[in-house]
Order: structure tokens, then sequence, then C-alpha cells
């Protein structure tokens, strides 16, 4: 490089010369300008890979902070995926436990009420007894204290079961009670023991006051406990539905919730797999400049301090002096590198001035040198062999040079079509990748629509399923306390209605059915006082009662028809009831199954499009990937094409020009050398 930039300033045409300037100094120029320029190009390059730099640096430390953050949102959401798993699971056994607690305290009320009313039955049943025992008392004792006998004393009204009352009575001296139905039995109606008979009976009769009275107490007692029971586990029962309600509903909460975490967990995992792959594809790319930008610094920097040695070599003292006494005529020349001489023109003369005129009109820096070595041998007073040499070797070098203009042409030729070709494959692609991409975006917006259709789709099935259970609930609440109460009805209006039958059509009364008696109450019946004859004592006056034929009401058969009617009505009532209760639990049973599949459908197609919309941020993330090459390869094919155009222009413009000149040079030199070939250096 430094001899081209030495021959140019030898060489320096006579323009340079008329214009007063210093070629070296132009040369110099020249380079500082270069040299300038690349440090120029240096400067933006560094400034650019700078802001890449920082931008590999900011965007690698957002990218792990987003990867930090995901992974401790996934660690979130799966403690948190597990806590509610954990939380539906335990529900779900408290509702059992709820339930069995319900039942359990149902089966208890039922149980103690069945208790209650045998304990009722036979506590009535004994105070009935005692009563009835104690007035007989209460008549016998005042009667035996007025001297009345045994028998006389039974036929009185109300005393006829007291023989049977001392038999049986438990809480008595077996001596007194001898001594008391003997006294009984006899027939004189005055005997001498009737007072100690008398304490007796008012024992007896005391005892079995105390006994009542404790009957009385122990009943309330029972009857009190039994309301504390029952309302013990009427508490129990409304505080088990409470929680079974609360329970329910957290229990559809939770499944919910679950779903939503596991779909946060999922795009938790996807963001933090697509944020790592894209970290490490930066990293990669951030290295990768990093090195080729040292390449190209160096490159760089290897090329100004060529310019700089260069520029050292033609500023240097000692180089400005040796290009003054070496070759003077490139400082001085007004006319050319032609010889001045006052002799006639010679041979040597003529192939200097052929020579002379084609480097003044070529500007070749060859023919400069042959005519610089022409001079000298003229000078010199030499042998032209070695010129005549340069002639042909510069014949065969413009030869050349036309042959690789050519193919230098044919290639370029080439490589225009090639790269042209190659630019529009890559345009194609790029168009493509582009309309993949937007293709993809749009699936993106469809699924992610679609997705959040799905998920407040699920969510207000869920508060519908929610709501139809409530309903459901309150439906059967409603129907169970309805039919309860017209069975209650049905059963007074059939009572009533079976009561008048009795008076007024005793043919159609129905009796109530006869039970099985226990082995208690026939031994009781098998103890009773046998019927006794009353005594001739003649009975108070009777009271005045009205005569004649009771008239029975004529209304009564209106009165029957109506009750008819109505039980008619209660009857069609229970079974429109029924029917509707049937109905609507057949539909509630359709509708949770219709929703439990619908949901089912949901969550699948839920989870097939959060797959889908996955998949589909892959593929557009390898499409970015596929335009981000593609573009890369765009540019590098039209920075080919601009390099082609720099190396290719100046050749494919002037191709006919150079070869005709190049031409024109071959025959020029063919001529000097004919000249040369008979010249002589007699002058």
């Amino acid at each position: 490089m430094q001899a081209v930039l030495i021959l140019l300033a030898l060489i320096a045409p006579a323009q340079c010369s008329s214009e007063g300037a210093n070629p070296i100094r132009k040369v110099v120029t020249l380079m500082q300008n270069m040299q300038k320029e690349i440090e120029a190009e240096g400067a933006k390059e560094k400034e650019l890979f700078e802001k890449f730099m920082c931008y590999c640096s900011g965007g690698t430390g957002t990218l792990k902070k987003a990867i930090a953050d995901g992974n401790a949102a996934i660690e979130e959401l799966t403690a948190k995926l597990k806590s509610e798993t954990a939380e539906k699971a335990s529900t779900a056994q408290e509702l059992i436990g709820h339930k069995k607690d319900r039942e359990s305290a149902t089966a208890d009320i039922e149980e103690a009420t069945m208790l209650r009313g045998k304990e009722e039955a036979a506590y009535s049943a004994e105070k009935a007894d005692s009563e009835t025992n104690i007035a007989a008392m209460a008549k016998a004792i005042p009667a035996l204290e007025k001297g009345m006998g045994g028998a006389a004393l039974l036929q009185m009204p109300g005393t006829n079961n007291l023989k049977h009352i001392i038999e049986s009575y438990n809480n008595v001296d077996e001596q007194d009670r001898r001594d008391a139905l003997a006294f009984l039995e006899q027939s004189s109606d005055y005997a001498p023991q009737s007072g100690q008979i008398v304490g007796i009976l008012k024992a007896m009769k005391d005892d079995m006051e105390a006994e009542l009275k404790e009957a009385i107490a122990a009943e309330e007692k029972a009857v009190a406990g039994f309301a504390d029971l029952k309302a013990s586990k009427e508490k129990e029962i409304e505080m088990a539905s409470e929680a079974i309600e609360t329970k329910t509903a957290r229990a559809g909460e939770l499944a919910v919730s679950v779903v939503q975490t596991q779909d946060a967990l999922e795009d938790a995992k996807t963001e933090v797999a697509d944020s790592t792959k894209f970290l490490a594809t930066l990293e990669k790319d951030c290295g990768t400049k990093e090195k080729e930008m040292a390449v190209r610094a160096e490159q760089r920097a290897t090329e100004v301090a060529a310019i700089s040695d260069a520029i050292g070599i033609l500023n240097d003292d000692d180089a400005l002096d040796v290009f003054k006494k070496a070759m003077p005529s490139v400082l001085v020349q007004t006319t050319g590198f032609l010889q001045k001489t006052g002799n006639a023109a010679s041979g040597a003369s003529k192939a200097q001035a052929i020579i002379a005129a084609m480097a003044q009109k070529t500007k070749s820096v060859d023919l400069k040198l042959l005519l610089f070595s022409l001079n000298s041998k003229i000078k010199q007073k030499g042998g032209l062999d070695d010129v005549v040499k340069m002639i042909d070797d510069m014949v065969v070098l413009l030869g050349k040079t036309n042959a690789d203009d050519e193919k230098q042409k044919t290639w370029c030729e080439e490589e225009f079509e090639k790269s042209a070709d190659e630019e529009a494959a890559t345009k194609t692609k790029l168009a493509q990748t582009d309309a993949t991409l937007a293709e993809l975006t749009d699936a993106i917006s469809t699924l992610m629509e679609e997705i959040a259709t799905l998920q407040t789709s699920i969510s207000d099935l869920d508060k519908s399923v929610a709501d139809a259970t409530n309903q459901r609930k309150a439906e059967h609440a409603e129907y169970v306390e309805g039919m309860q109460l017209n069975e209650v009805a049905l059963g007074l209006v059939e009572k009533a209605k079976n009561r008048l039958q009795k008076f007024y059509n005793p043919t159609l009364y129905k009796a109530a059915p006869k039970t099985e008696r226990t082995m208690e109450q026939k031994i009781i019946d098998a103890g009773t006082f046998a019927q006794i004859r009353r005594t001739a004592v003649a009975p108070p006056p009777a009271p005045e009662m009205p005569s004649g034929d009771v008239a029975k009401s004529s209304k009564s058969a209106g009165v029957i028809g109506m009750m008819d009617t109505i039980i008619k009505d209660l009857g069609s009532d229970m079974k429109e009831m029924e029917f509707e209760e049937k109905t609507a639990s057949s539909d509630y049973a359709e509708l949770m199954a219709d929703s439990q599949a619908e949901r089912a459908a949901s969550v699948t197609a839920l989870t097939g499009k959060t797959k889908t919309k996955a998949e589909t941020e892959a593929s557009m993330m390898t499409a970015k990937e596929t335009r981000s090459a593609t573009s890369t390869d765009l540019k590098q094919v039209q920075t080919v094409i601009a390099d082609l155009h720099v190396s290719c222009d100046f050749i494919m413009q002037n191709f006919d020009l150079r070869k005709e000149a190049r031409n024109n040079e071959i025959e020029g030199l063919k001529n000097a050398k004919a000249v040369l070939s008979g010249a002589s250096f007699s002058f």
C-alpha cells in the first residue's frame, strides 16, 4: 500500500502542478480524512454497541427478576393449591360428620318423643287410677266414721272397687289388709272394729296421695327433661344444618378456587419457562455481539494504525528530502514527463512522446512508470531492452486485465442475479413469517377471549348450581312441612267426620281398631273388683231432664258432605304436592347431572384451550425467532448487494470504455515498441 501511495505521488498528473498543490499533501490529507471517517464510524458503532449492551443488561435483569417473581408465585400457588385441596377434603369429611350429627340428633328426638309418649300414657293411667282410688277412699272413710258396715259400704256409689284397692295396694301391712278385707266381707251394718279400719284406710289414703304427688312431680320433671333434651337436640340440628350450609358453600368456593389456582400455576410455570428460554437466547446473542464487536474494533484499530503509519511515512522530513532529490520534476514539471531537449527527436523521443500522450490521456500508473523508466534510460543513454520488455509485459498485463474485467463483469452479473433471487426469496419468507405472526397473534387473542368466557361460564354455572341447591332445599322443606300439615288436617277432618257419623249415621261409624292388651293390663283386669249390687240406699233425687226424642240436625248431611269435599281436596293437594316434589326432585337431579357434565366439558375445554394457547405462544416465539433470523438474512443479502454495487458498479458502467482504452493503450504500446525497436541514441 505504501508503494502505491509513493507511486501516486511520483506520477501525479500535470494538472496538480498547474493548480499549485503538493500531491503528497493531498494524499496525506485524504488519508487523514479516511482516518477521521473510520474513527467516527467506530465511535458510532461503539455508541450503538453500548446501547445494545445496556439493553442486554437491562433485559437480563428484568428477565431474571421476572423469573424470580414467577418462581415465587409458583411456590405460593403450589402451597395455596395444597392448602385448598387439603381444606376441600377436610370440608367434605366435616360435611359427612355434620350430616351424621343431624341425623343422629333427629333420631334422638324421635326416640325421646316415643319414650315420652309411653311415659306420659303410663303416667296418665297411673294418675287416673290413683285419683279413682283416693276418691273411693275419701268416700269410704266418712261412711265408716258414721258406723256403716262393710257390706253396706260396698253398695255405695264409687266404693265398689274398694275391696280391689285394698287387695292390690302394695304399701300396706298384711295384717291390716286382712282386717280390712274381713271387715268389708261381713254383712253387719255396724262393727266394733270400724275405728281400726278407718285408721287403716286413712293411712292408705295418705300413702296414695303421697305417691300421687310424687308421680306428679316425677312427671313434671320428666316433661321438663324432655323439653330440655328436645331443645338441645333441635339446637344441635339447627347448628348442624347451618354448618352444612356453610360448609357446602365453602366446598363450592374451594372447588372454583382450586381450578383457578391450578390455571394460575400453569400460567406461572409457562411464563417462567418462556422467560428462562428468552433469557438464555438473550445471553447467547449478547455474548455473540460482544465478540463480534471486539473483532470489529480490533480490525478498525488495525486499519487506523496502518493509515497512521502511512501518514507518518509520507510526512517524515527524510521522505520529503528523498522525493525532492530523486524526482524533482514531480514538483516543478509543467509540460508532463517529456524530457526537454533542443536536439531533433529520435526514435526514443518518439516512443517517449507516444507513451507520454497515452499516460496523459489514460492516467495509467503503469504507463507513467514506463515513461519514468524510459526517461531514465534516455538520460543514462543505456539500452532499451528493459523498456521493451516492460512494454511487452504491460501488453500482456493489459490483455490479462481485459480478461479479468470480462470475468469480473460476468461474475458481477451472476452475483447480482443470485443476490436478487435471494433477496426476493428472503422478502417472501419474511412476509410469510409476518402473516404467520399475525395469524398466531389473532389466534392467541381469540383463545384468551374464549378462556375468559369459559372461566366466566364455569363461575356462573357454579353459582347457578349453588342457587338451585338452596332453592331445592327450601322447596323440599316447604313440601315436608306442607305434607305434615295436610296429614294432620286430614286426620282431624276424618276424625271429626267419623265422630259425626257415630251420631248421625252409626252404620258408617268406624270404631277405633282394637289393640292387643299387654300381660300387665290383663293381670290388672283380672284383679278388678267384681260388680256388686248397689245397696238399697235411695239415691238423691234426679234433676229435671228434657223428655222426648232428640231431634237430629238436618244440616249434618251438608256438614259431612263439606267434610268429604275437604278430605278430597286435601288428598288432591297432597297428591299434587307429591307429584310436584317428585318432578322437582327429578328436575333437580337432571339439572345437577347436566351441570356436572357441562362443567366437566367446560373444564376440559378450558384445559385444552389453555394448552393450545401455550402451544400457540411457543409457535409464536419460534415464528418471532424465525422472523428475526430472516430479517438478519435480508440485511445480510442487502449488505452483499450494496458491496456488489461498490465493487461492480464501476466495472459494469465503464466496462466498454475501459476495454476500448486498454485496446488503444495496447495499440499504442505496440507502436512505441515498433519505434523503439529501430531507435538509435545518436543525436
